[in-house]
């Protein structure tokens, strides 16, 4: 990397880290900024001040939530104070431009160090990124470790180094501690390795075990957790049965029509009132997998009650898990526009290039578009989804497509503007 190179990367982190830090002292200290921030903040100081993960008195719950980001959120607390909010935030920022980094990595390998640059420029002003590191949860955490996966096994597919394959099933592993979605990549991610090393199928199929191994050898002290306190299994704490009768509920429908930001946010509250059966004396003492069982019962049972309203509510979630800006209602206009602008081009010039690396028959873009029909399918129409659910697994990638071919225009155009010249 040239002294040029050097001097602007330097100079975009700190501006990724400073509009960040700009951005987030401006909350208010005491106020969580998500909705579940204070369960996530009630778990975490239990692990602070060693009551352990969820311990039996904590109650009553809705649902019981992966310890990835409560154990991390624990460690801020042990260090600056339990509650302390703007200590949680100030390092969310600098793990969110650590992950800028990350991203300048992946493009540089892909398609060269200009690359890496412009999509380090493209994170650091994403409205999503920036909003989410004031928010207690775990959205930054997750993304670090999905772009930390993307990079090692993008490492992977240029030079084939097992050891690789070793770093991605870990850095998978801790991504699903923290939110188990970013599995639903390990069936595309398997696939790829197997296409990549189809003439070597020994070496393909060791890398597929090694994989497996490494990311499931980190989650493994989850269902081992839940076994022995309640003898029975979880693999992972995602709370997918909540999620799938909240997204065929009664409410949840209202949510799609309600034409004012008041309404949105008055159906909202209404929602999470709805979730009082998980209150009841008979569920508060379930673990995680019958509670589970219980809320798809719940779902279930919705669905069989008007399947017309279920299936039109896939199709609207489909609608707002692909918009590319978020919620009007959810967020506010000047989001919608802020979010629009950067989002819209990305989408453009991301798939775009992607499907011409696909062409290319490139793994990186056989990965991401195998990874995308799960992803949507399952998290963007089934559960109460949210564009939070696709952007840190798919629009992290679509960043540095987006650069890779913005960066290739420029160089045709001046290579065109220097022949005209000659």
């Amino acid at each position: 990397m040239s002294g040029h190179s050097r001097l602007a990367l330097t100079g975009l982190l700190a501006f990724c880290l400073l509009i960040r830090l700009a951005f987030v002292l401006q909350v208010p200290a005491h106020d969580p900024f998500y909705a579940d921030g204070m369960d996530y903040s009630r778990v975490a100081a239990g692990i602070a001040e060693g009551r352990g993960f969820y311990p039996p008195e904590m109650k009553p719950l809705i649902v019981y939530r992966a310890p990835g980001y409560p154990f991390a959120l624990a460690g801020i607390y042990r260090l600056f104070g339990i509650g302390n909010f703007t200590a949680v935030r100030i390092v969310q920022c600098v793990l969110a431009t650590s992950t800028g980094l990350l991203l300048f990595e992946i493009g540089a390998t892909l398609a060269g160090v200009s690359a890496g640059l412009v999509a380090l420029a493209f994170y650091a002003v994403h409205p999503f990124f920036i909003y989410h590191c004031a928010t207690v949860a775990p959205e930054v955490l997750f993304t670090f470790f999905v772009v930390a996966t993307y990079l090692s096994l993008f490492r992977f597919f240029a030079d084939r180094r097992l050891r690789e394959i070793l770093s991605t099933g870990l850095t998978m592993g801790l991504a699903a501690v923290v939110k188990g979605t970013v599995l639903l990549t390990l069936p595309a991610a398997a696939l790829t390795i197997l296409f990549l090393l189809r003439h070597r199928w020994k070496r393909a199929f060791a890398a597929v075990l090694l994989l497996g191994i490494a990311s499931f050898g980190v989650i493994a002290p989850i269902p081992l957790w839940v076994y022995h306190r309640w003898h029975e299994f979880s693999l992972i704490l995602d709370g997918s049965g909540l999620n799938f009768w909240i997204g065929n509920s009664d409410v949840s429908a209202r949510l799609f029509r309600a034409k004012t930001a008041t309404e949105f946010q008055n159906i909202q509250k209404q929602l999470w009132m709805e979730t009082l059966p998980g209150f009841d004396k008979e569920i508060e003492t379930l673990g995680p997998a019958k509670r589970d069982a219980f809320y798809f019962e719940l779902g279930k049972e919705q669905f069989r009650k008007n399947p017309r309203r279920s299936f039109w509510m896939m199709t609207e979630r489909f609608k707002i898990f692909w918009r590319p800006w978020v919620h009007p209602k959810a967020y506010g206009q000047g989001q919608v526009i802020l979010s629009a602008l950067a989002t819209v081009p990305l989408f453009l010039f991301g798939f775009f290039q992607l499907l011409r690396r696909a062409a290319q028959q490139q793994p990186d873009a056989l990965f991401l578009l195998l990874s995308i029909v799960p992803i949507t399918l399952l998290t963007g129409m089934i559960f109460n989804t949210e564009i939070r659910w696709r952007i840190p697994l798919i629009d992290t990638l679509l960043i540095i497509y987006a650069a890779s071919a913005l960066t290739a225009f420029a160089t045709r155009g001046k290579r065109k503007m220097g022949a005209s010249q000659i």
